[in-house]
């Protein structure tokens, strides 16, 4: 999708399309920080876990897709598949999504997510699923755009 909009007296082309090589490696860059704000602090922030969780998204043929205006890099969404547990289903999967903090609270999230659904349901796909942590939210975005809780995963600290 590439759009022009008109803003106070300047054209402004924005793009969301899938990133270069180049974009791919700045987002890789971020992932430290994704991690710490996607996990809300389940995960212990480090940068070799952020590695291991988004090496074999990549591996696996997943890509992402990125939101730029003028060029400039402002958020990223990943797209990719995985098989449903519980179906033995293929099934679109979002593992990431990201603005970056000084481009939030401009609707780019859910632009990022509507395109990244549109091709996921262009491939073939007949669902997509994410992941999300309890109190992340983010979580109001996907129930917005439809999302329905399937699983609730629980845990209990044994100190």
């Amino acid at each position: 999708m590439e759009a022009s909009f008109f803003r106070e007296g300047v054209i402004t082309a924005v793009a969301i399309r899938k990133a270069t090589k180049h974009e791919t490696e700045q987002i890789v860059s971020h992932s430290l920080q994704v991690l710490e704000e996607a996990s809300m602090g389940h995960i212990p922030p480090s940068q070799k876990k952020a590695w291991q969780m988004v090496r074999p998204f990549l591996a696996h043929g997943g890509y992402y897709l990125v939101y730029t205006e003028h060029e400039e890099l402002q958020g990223w969404i990943g797209v990719g598949s995985t098989i449903d547990p519980y179906q033995d289903k293929r099934v679109g999967m979002i593992p990431e999504l990201y603005v970056l903090p000084q481009y939030r609270k401009q609707g780019i999230s859910e632009k990022l997510c509507t395109e990244a659904c549109k091709r996921m349901q262009a491939a073939g796909f007949q669902a997509v699923q994410l992941n999300v942590f309890a109190g992340n939210p983010s979580k109001q975005l996907y129930e917005k755009l439809g999302f329905q809780d399937v699983t609730t995963l629980m845990a209990l600290k044994l100190d």
